[in-house]
């Protein structure tokens, strides 16, 4: 069941998410059942005494809470990530951390299209762009379909990772699914573009 995001407007978890590595523990913890500051040292290549500070800094601000359940002994802190649907942060909202977020994934979805994304050969690349006509019931039922594919395979790749955190063919992918109208090209747009020129609707390597 795919659930709406956590939304961040408060200024104390605002600025908790400021900070890049936080961003960065924050998106690992997503894709992962739970960690500890070893495990994300290790995956993020940053000293753990770092990381441990980051992590408290993102619980003091309720992103995340441990699992105590995972702990080997006492002094073992395994976490997990308190909003395992993820945290949206309103374009509105007066803090960096939201621009950050999604300028970061902007840069990410323009290297994908423009095919400049540096090549992983343990990972997929696939696009798909279309367009269809739609009623906003249809429009709602057809997002929720495919989110609800990508929620799907978001947790067989968690399930996955914690029977073995270090398979070296499990990698970071990123999953997206956007529906909305837009704003067509004017019947006066440049009418010399040739076939070759005009971009796939999809594409996968």
């Amino acid at each position: 069941m795919v659930k709406q995001s956590y939304r961040v407007t408060d200024s104390a978890t605002l600025r908790a998410l400021a900070h890049p590595l936080r961003q960065r523990i924050i998106l690992e913890l997503s894709v992962r059942r739970s960690a500890r500051a070893a495990d994300l040292a290790e995956i993020i290549g940053e000293p753990a005494n770092a990381i441990s500070y980051h992590l408290r800094s993102l619980a003091k601000a309720n992103l995340i809470v441990e699992a105590p359940e995972l702990a080997r002994d006492s002094r073992d802190r395994v976490w997990t990530a308190a909003h395992p649907e993820g945290v949206y942060i309103p374009p509105d909202a007066e803090n960096p951390a939201g621009d950050v977020l999604d300028q970061e994934f902007l840069t990410w979805v323009s290297k994908l299209i423009g095919e400049t994304l540096p090549e992983d050969p343990r990972a997929t690349r696939g696009r798909y762009m279309g367009a269809a006509l739609l009623t906003k019931d249809e429009s709602h039922t057809l997002f929720m379909e495919v989110a609800e594919v990508l929620e799907r395979w978001r947790a067989h790749g968690m399930d996955a990772a914690a029977e073995n955190p270090h398979d070296p063919a499990r990698v970071f992918h990123h999953l997206a699914a956007f529906v909305g109208n837009r704003d067509l090209p004017s019947a006066g747009a440049p009418a010399d573009v040739t076939d070759a020129e005009v971009p796939p609707t999809s594409a996968v390597s």
